[in-house]
């Protein structure tokens, strides 16, 4: 059925009695709701081992532009939303699982055609970007959590502009209508891939980039969300340590990073 903002899809091969949506939205190779790797991506294939699990759920797929998200949790709605970062401002509104996957490296991502002067201010700060260089572009997704520090540089000094898709953003970083952009790895390679070739962009280490960014299961903070939230988190504590599920965290990361993510895995199964 076709509901406002978005194509809702129940899943009936594991309905039960018990109400739950998943909202989805578009961040390849996280959530990949187009194309022939439609349904692959990282958070898909959480998404649906929890469904697989979970089998007294009746369960509802819709996508949705983030801010959509964000607004139905806080209104309590009966959502969860796979990849979630958790802050102390969503905590308010919002439960949140055990990790269930990380965003790393995060890099400052350039043209490569404008590397040099980049490279003139190495090393490079998003504070000193941000806070001097106001000339140079930037642009971020509404209602995004990257990482405390970084976010906390964005709200003192947010940029003209946001984005709804991050395949919009990479777009306008190739025509010259932004100079940087701020995003993990696996994120730019992905669509860097579909628009373009690999070396027309750059990824820039920052003096702010965090560890890695543990995403986790973000559903509503009620007495309903806290209850699926969990089960999840048992469903997580039996299933991450195994070889299958780290395959999954690992998926279409590129291969200069995957011993940076292979070394921190400890680390993410022993977080909370």
């Amino acid at each position: 059925m076709i509901v406002a903002l978005g194509l809702a899809v129940q899943e009936p091969a594991w309905a039960g009695e018990l109400p739950l949506t998943w909202p989805v939205f578009d961040a390849p190779p996280f959530t990949i709701t187009e194309g022939e790797h439609r349904g692959t991506g990282i958070f898909d294939r959480i998404r649906d081992l929890l469904t697989a699990r979970l089998t007294d759920y009746v369960v509802t797929r819709v996508t949705v532009p983030f801010p959509r998200i964000v607004t139905s949790l806080k209104n309590g709605d009966e959502w969860c939303f796979v990849g979630g970062v958790r802050t102390a401002e969503r905590e308010g509104f919002a439960a949140f699982s055990r990790p269930v996957a990380m965003f790393y490296p995060l890099r400052i991502v350039v043209p490569a055609s404008k590397r040099a002067r980049f490279a003139a201010l190495e090393p490079l700060s998003l504070r000193s970007l941000l806070s001097e260089h106001r000339d140079l572009r930037t642009s971020v997704l509404r209602d995004r959590a990257i990482a405390p520090a970084v976010d906390a540089l964005f709200r003192q000094y947010p940029p003209g502009q946001t984005y709804a898709r991050f395949i919009e953003a990479y777009r306008m970083l190739l025509s010259g209508r932004l100079d940087y952009l701020v995003d993990f790895s696996s994120i730019t390679a992905y669509h860097i891939r579909q628009i373009a070739r690999p070396d027309d962009v750059v990824g820039l280490p920052f003096a702010e980039s965090p560890d890695p960014v543990f995403a986790r299961v973000m559903c509503a903070g009620t007495p309903w969300g806290r209850a699926v939230v969990a089960r999840i988190d048992a469903v997580l504590a039996a299933e991450r340590p195994g070889p299958a599920y780290r395959s999954i965290v690992e998926a279409w990361t590129a291969p200069e990073d995957l011993p940076r993510i292979r070394a921190v895995y400890d680390a993410f199964l022993a977080s909370d």
